[in-house]
């Protein structure tokens, strides 16, 4: 990362009145958190060596006036309008302070019950969630970041499917993540196949709410945007360490902090690359900074200044820390492991088992001098005396990771290319740094001169500018590339596996995204949270590449002209181009689709009729705007969505029919042809609904107007140029 980048981002977010650099924001954490000369000391070096870096609260408020050191918070919502305002001003006081926080809305009675003190009707948790939204809008976290929320509603509450739908449009309540909260009741009805069976009637309406309504409805979502998230109910009270404190309803904005109403959660991470010693982890460095890093965010729950006394009191009852791991993708590729095998898992799983019960034997110490957690009788530890109920947790390490110079949390690299803007919007190239040296060995080991090697070296690099993947350049040695796959590139059953991996020796939950392609189908998404389920993840956030038109924020509402293309720049058709024919049933007759390619792209498109019904005339018209309009510029997804709209009666009615009219049909088979992939029945196939164009437009940082990657457990965007985030 550009030393000029995480300058700006210092300046921007972290630096204090009289402070220059980060090494002077290490020491004002430490000596805010230090009890002694020794504590400072060694708080100091964890962090001004990138081994252990605090959640940004703590780098930013720790030795401040403002004090308030946590990330994140649940509050709890009840169902009067007293309980429901207290909780918006509660929210509002802890994203003044740097927080994020999490609601479940369930208590909140269901949309058009009765009123008794008015006589009126109830508007519903969704309602009110809308009016949170708008409460966060106003507040920017301690004027260096903006609010998160997290909306949980149960999945037996009589709103659900409106709560499933409550993000449908993207900038409808643009800040909350939202998730469902299933039981293990109800995952087995859907996997048992029972999807017609009543769930929950609805009391005011009597409409009869299906399993599989449900669960369609979560499905589409997710498909459609990456809303909503799900949380697993049972697996998280099944290691809910203070079950005689009640059960665990409500996650932070990220979702990897399950917490009792009004508790709160001070995290960190160890920086795992920090610790590869030639071709292992060097142990006794990671344990000693394991131990340093219980004791520092233990200290953090004394020195810390509570937004407000119910928060204060829940949190110092259980003390629970949220210790984890980031610049775990950097440590495999150091070690040459590659991110989705059985290596990688068993690696992973081991290093986590080690920091967890390193941080537990710690947390044993702690409590032999200071106490137990106030909450310790009636816990899960039994007889084992420990100084917190919680010690680990893998939280989103977005702007962190930036400043450490490594990848986020366990979430593998994105990209291993960027083109990035500085503070006074210079672009220039920035390569990971372990990618850029194994290619340069890579190469250097090839039989070539030395301006055929860096020929090489550009082709690989704007190759990874232009796809985001190299696992295409054939050339490269198959080692190579099996090494250095991206998010992307990993298929979702190895994303869901690592989750499954980690979450085994972490006492909270894990802030992860299961990236999927934007060719993932709703089978296929429906087949991550079963799997998911099954392998005991406490909840999880799915994106499919491409599937979000917009972010957040915008700069400006200003819509820019599309470029017209001038008529010297238009590419003359080749002799001859490649292509796939598809024959194809719509509502009134069969067609031939033709779709050839140029450079990969469809380039023209070739209608007709076969046998009875149809118009040959009018498929022949079709296919000539199509082309035309491809050869002008015109994105071909643009015909995808367009077409996807059109309705056509005789379609509608014809169960063989392949799309809603011919016009859907035949951009069905452009995109199938372009994707390069091959189905059985166009009724298999999911189109996309959003074009190249308008993503590269819309996903931009509301800050320095960069691309924004989609990960961490946030679907709001993260971005690794200047460190804003959605969910932060």
């Amino acid at each position: 990362m550009s030393s000029s980048i995480i300058e700006s981002i210092i300046q921007a977010r972290y630096l204090r009145e009289g402070e220059s650099s980060f090494e002077d924001i290490c020491k004002r954490v430490a000596q805010a958190i230090g009890n002694n000369e020794k504590e400072i000391s060694g708080y100091y070096e964890e962090m001004a060596s990138f081994r252990f870096l605090p959640n940004s609260p703590t780098l930013m408020n720790a030795g401040t006036k403002l004090g308030q050191l946590s990330a994140c918070f649940t509050i709890f919502v009840g169902d009067s309008i007293e309980e429901i305002f207290d909780a918006i001003k509660w929210g509002a006081l802890i994203h003044k302070t740097g927080g994020g926080t999490g609601y479940n809305f369930s208590n909140i009675r269901p949309e058009g019950s009765g009123v008794n003190s008015t006589e009126g009707v109830a508007s519903g948790p969704i309602s009110f969630m809308k009016v949170f939204n708008a409460a966060t809008d106003v507040i920017k976290q301690g004027g260096r970041r903006r609010g998160a929320n997290m909306g949980i509603l149960n999945v037996w509450h009589p709103d659900i499917l409106n709560f499933i739908e409550s993000k449908k449009t993207e900038g409808d309540i643009s800040n909350f993540n939202i998730s469902v909260m299933m039981n293990d009741e109800f995952m087995k009805l859907v996997e048992a196949g029972e999807t017609g069976r009543v769930w929950i009637t609805h009391p005011n309406t009597k409409e009869e709410i299906t399993v599989g309504a449900i669960w369609e409805g979560i499905v589409d979502g997710i498909w459609r945007n990456g809303e909503p998230g799900v949380l697993f109910y049972d697996e998280i009270n099944r290691k809910n360490m203070t079950p005689n404190l009640g059960p665990i309803d409500t996650t932070n904005p990220c979702g990897e902090q399950p917490l009792l109403n009004f508790e709160s959660c001070v995290l960190g991470s160890l920086n795992l690359a920090k610790f590869v010693k030639g071709d292992k982890i060097d142990r006794i460095e990671l344990e000693e900074s394991t131990r340093t890093a219980v004791r520092f965010l233990d200290s953090i729950i004394d020195k810390n200044v509570f937004p407000i006394p119910q928060i204060e009191e829940a949190t110092k009852k259980t003390r629970k820390i949220g210790l984890g791991l980031m610049g775990v993708h950097d440590a495999l590729l150091m070690l040459k492991i590659a991110y989705d095998s059985e290596e990688a898992r068993k690696f992973c799983g081991d290093i986590m088992e080690f920091v967890n019960r390193i941080s537990i034997e710690e947390s044993h110490n702690i409590a032999a001098e200071k106490g137990v957690f106030p909450a310790f009788e009636g816990s899960a530890w039994g007889d084992y005396k420990v100084r917190n109920a919680c010690t680990t947790t893998i939280a989103p390490t977005g702007t962190i990771s930036i400043l450490a110079g490594c990848s986020s949390g366990i979430e593998p690299v994105f990209s291993y290319a960027y083109t990035r803007k500085d503070t006074v919007q210079k672009t220039f190239e920035i390569l990971h740094p372990i990618f850029d040296s194994e290619l340069e060995k890579t190469i250097l080991s090839l039989n070539k001169t030395e301006s055929e090697k860096e020929n090489l070296k550009r082709e690989v690099i704007n190759h990874v500018h232009q796809t985001g993947s190299i696992q295409d350049i054939k050339w490269l040695p198959e080692d190579f590339r099996r090494v250095f796959k991206t998010a992307l590139d990993i298929d979702w059953r190895s994303h869901v596996l690592m989750q499954a991996a980690f979450q085994k020796s972490v006492h909270a939950s894990i802030s992860k995204t299961i990236n999927m392609p934007n060719s993932a189908t709703k089978k296929d998404i429906e087949a991550v949270l079963l799997l998911a389920w099954h392998e005991g993840i406490k909840g999880l956030t799915i994106y499919r590449t491409g599937s979000r038109q917009s972010v957040v924020l915008e700069l400006s509402e200003k819509t820019e002209k599309p470029e017209e293309v001038p008529v010297e720049t238009i590419v003359s058709r080749p002799k001859e181009l490649s292509g796939k024919t598809y024959l194809c049933q719509s509502g009134c007759c069969r067609l031939y689709v033709t779709v050839n390619l140029l450079n990969g792209n469809p380039w023209e498109v070739f209608i007709r009729t076969v046998g009875i019904g149809g118009c040959d005339a009018n498929s022949n018209a079709l296919g000539r705007s199509i082309s035309t309009g491809l050869q002008n510029g015109v994105p071909y997804q643009k015909f995808i969505r367009q077409f996807a709209k059109v309705n056509c009666v005789s379609a509608i009615k014809n169960k063989n029919s392949e799309g809603l009219s011919c016009a859907d049909v035949v951009g069905k088979c452009i995109d199938l042809a372009a994707s390069n992939q091959q189905i059985t029945t166009l009724n298999d196939w999911e189109i996309s609904d959003v074009s190249d164009s308008e993503k590269t437009k819309k996903n931009r940082c509301p800050e320095c107007d960069c691309e924004l990657e989609f990960g961490e457990g946030c679907n709001q965007g993260i971005c690794k140029n200047c460190g804003w985030s959605g969910c932060q």
